[in-house]
């Protein structure tokens, strides 16, 4: 089915309410506030070709910079200073905007994000989207600088002190979910959101780079085998190859079924895989997200994935964005099949006629109107794009952890 139609109009629509969004919003925020506006826009001008996208990336960059110096932000990555550093330097190295001056303003984050990654991981908070392991992906994309490679280098130590280790393989005990807190045990996050696939993505991303080679590679293998481990068997009768997360002894904790989405639940561990396997020149590892990705198409819906709206944390567009994703790696029929499932999916929750575009995104009770990336049409616009440009790489997602 051509959704090309349909996506434009979609498009058309989101544009005009994100310029009001970041004329009014003081939040500048990567995945919860106007910053990731400038990577809508920008990939916007790279389908479009309209200077008028261009100029708001631009108008956004200008924004973030000036909030950067005047407010005193978070330093997380969702709606903090890591984020906005790293979508900053995303759009300069993507040749969305220029340099300039910039240079000193990444030295003066730099030091603050380093001494925040390292209190944060010495007191053992890895949570990827509010802790300390965000702003490794911001060092990442800031090397070779040496301050960058001396910051994860630090980040592999940090690790491998902390980490859990036996037989079962390697792992990081959550100290930040709603889950583990209520807890009387340990608790072991399976969520690519909070949990262990977001540092076992960080640790194949500073395998890739090559530094702390020998720990990188141990911490990474045994963190691997301890995923693979922790794999439900699906002729038990279980919908999803994996529960949210795992306590004392790996047992599960509450369920051994999880949703289906980017936050929670098999897709985010089947990218992980996927993108380590890749990135590590380990096909064993990338096979085992494939048939991830490929019980998922089989056995997976709208119902008992508990898909209940179009976001990308935890939505029909992010699910469909990340097949897709997938399909540009490997080809795969079968995956493209199923990004425009979702797709398909993600436009039939076009709805509400006091949604912005159409759209509102689900917050247990309620329904909720969202212009950000992380669960609002500022995500859902990114992902309608990578589906109509084929000849761009949507590198944006990395900041999803995705590429």
């Amino acid at each position: 089915m051509d959704h090309k139609k349909k996506i434009n109009k979609v498009l058309q629509e989101i544009s005009p309410i994100l310029d009001k969004f970041i004329e009014q919003e003081s939040m500048p925020g990567l995945l919860g506030g106007y910053s990731g506006c400038a990577l809508f826009y920008a990939y916007y001008y790279h389908l479009t070709g309209k200077k008028k996208h261009l100029e708001q990336v631009h108008k956004i960059l200008l924004k973030s910079v000036q909030a950067l110096s005047e407010q005193e932000l978070l330093l997380s990555h969702c709606s903090g200073v890591s984020g906005i550093a790293w979508g900053i330097h995303h759009l300069i190295q993507g040749g969305f905007a220029e340099a300039e001056d910039m240079e000193e303003v990444f030295g003066e984050v730099d030091d603050i994000l380093g001494k925040f990654m390292t209190e944060e991981l010495r007191t053992d908070k890895y949570d990827f989207l509010h802790q300390g392991l965000g702003p490794a992906l911001y060092f990442l994309d800031r090397l070779p600088q040496p301050s960058a490679a001396a910051y994860l280098t630090n980040l592999v130590q940090e690790l491998e002190r902390s980490a859990v280790i036996d037989a079962d393989g390697v792992r990081w005990k959550d100290h930040f979910s709603k889950t583990a807190t209520e807890m009387d045990q340990d608790c072991f996050n399976l969520g690519l959101a909070h949990g262990m696939p977001a540092i076992v993505t960080i640790l194949g991303m500073i395998k890739e780079k090559g530094i702390a080679m020998e720990a990188t590679s141990r911490l990474l293998d045994g963190s691997m085998q301890f995923l693979l481990t922790m794999r439900n068997d699906p002729g038990e009768g279980h919908i999803s190859l994996y529960p949210s997360a795992v306590g004392n002894h790996n047992t599960t904790v509450s369920s051994r079924h999880s949703r289906l989405g980017w936050c929670y639940g098999d897709l985010g561990i089947a990218a992980t895989l996927w993108g380590t396997g890749i990135r590590t020149g380990n096909p064993a590892w990338q096979q085992a997200g494939y048939d991830i990705f490929d019980y998922s198409l089989q056995h997976r819906d709208n119902k008992n994935g508990s898909v209940y709206d179009a976001c990308l944390c935890h939505g029909a567009a992010g699910i469909s964005h990340m097949y897709r994703r997938a399909y540009r790696d490997s080809k795969d029929a079968r995956l493209l099949e199923g990004a425009n499932h979702w797709l398909q999916q993600t436009l039939e929750m076009k709805t509400w006629e006091d949604g912005y575009a159409g759209f509102k995104f689900y917050t247990h009770p309620n329904f909720e109107n969202s212009h950000n990336l992380l669960e609002g049409i500022t995500g859902i616009g990114l992902a309608l794009i990578a589906a109509l440009d084929e000849d761009t790489p949507p590198a944006w997602d990395r900041c999803l952890l995705l590429s």
